[in-house]
């Protein structure tokens, strides 16, 4: 296993050894971008790294307001809270309707996950809840929770079948592998989720996968719930979002554009390469590239490429070999990675 000691970008060096890197999530590579890196320290002249003070407090930073207007504006939502990281903004969304009925997809990540149950198939686990909660009477209102991608397996999960609902319900998606990368201009899942008056949304996500921004939030289709989070200690009395990285978020959004375009169009061409190959299965709206378990690791570190491999959920699993993506690579890079795969 290699161990690094700097930062990662398109080619990581290990041992004094220069590899092409298909790992990590940093997809839109952002933190390698040199426009992006002075609006961070042009954030940290204006606000500083920190903003010492709690977001209830009689002094809040006009930053942050603007910083989750425009995540509501990114996610189609009435209102954004945000906070120091995804799996926070996750675990509030959860436990704020915890006396509910959920109904939780076995394979969603565990800030939204808390159950231990077997592994399903997530088109027939949704239609299975959908006629669950349509032919049951209910004392609270259900609450359906899921992610929007699976970025082991590269897939988006369909949730066109909500439309069948045909009482009140509350679906919590955690969009992290999803939002700045899949939908319209990369508006995440929210792109794809049927309308209607019956369901209430909170789209949580990480901002750090496709952002490269240390913090999370929850983008709610309902204000009022909104307003309850605001009230949550986890929002009162945590550390905020550092302000030089909000600064940078809010002033990046062309860079973020750029590097969206970027990504399409590799991830479209490794697709149309690897259409045919037998050891890799990809999809056509994800970074992620699905590789052949026989072909490890170490097949690629030959080749002076480096893949994310690990075992998944436990320890004990099954390894997962992948190759990741991101907006750095260039088509010699892409072409690096289809020669070792032929």
């Amino acid at each position: 296993m290699p161990i690094l000691t700097q930062s990662i970008g398109r080619t990581v060096i290990v041992n004094n050894k220069e590899y092409l890197l298909f790992s990590g999530y940093d997809y839109l590579g952002i933190q390698n971008n040199s426009s992006f890196k002075q609006l961070v320290k042009e954030g940290i002249d204006k606000y500083g790294w920190l903003f010492p003070s709690a977001r209830v407090s009689n002094t809040p930073l006009q930053l942050y307001q603007t910083f989750e207007t425009l995540l509501s504006s990114i996610t189609n939502t009435a209102a954004t809270v945000s906070f120091s990281s995804g799996f926070m903004a996750g675990t509030v969304a959860a436990n704020l309707f915890h006396q509910h009925p959920q109904f939780v997809y076995s394979l969603a990540h565990p800030a939204i996950n808390k159950n231990k149950i077997e592994e399903q198939d997530f088109d027939s686990w949704l239609q299975t809840t959908i006629t669950t909660i349509n032919e049951n009477q209910f004392a609270e209102t259900p609450v359906i929770i899921a992610d929007s991608v699976n970025p082991l397996k590269a897939a988006i999960y369909n949730f066109s079948a909500l439309h069948q609902l045909n009482k009140k319900v509350i679906v919590i998606i955690d969009d992290s592998h999803g939002i700045g990368i899949i939908g319209q201009n990369g508006k995440g899942i929210s792109s794809y989720l049927p309308q209607q008056e019956n369901i209430e949304y909170l789209l949580v996500y990480s901002l750090s996968k496709a952002f490269s921004i240390n913090a999370g939030a929850i983008s709610c289709s309902n204000e009022t719930t909104a307003q309850k989070i605001r009230k949550t200690p986890e929002f009162t009395a945590s550390t905020s979002v550092s302000p030089a990285l909000i600064h940078a978020f809010i002033e990046g959004q062309k860079i973020y554009a750029e590097a969206f375009n970027h990504l399409k169009e590799n991830i479209a061409f490794i697709a149309e390469k690897l259409q045919q190959n037998e050891q890799a299965i990809t999809n056509t709206q994800l970074p992620i590239i699905l590789l052949n378990e026989n072909i490890n690791e170490a097949y690629f570190e030959a080749k002076n490429i480096i893949i994310s491999s690990f075992n998944y959920a436990t320890s004990n699993g099954k390894k997962i070999n992948r190759a990741v993506i991101s907006a750095l690579h260039t088509k010699d890079d892409l072409q690096q990675l289809i020669t070792a795969l032929s």
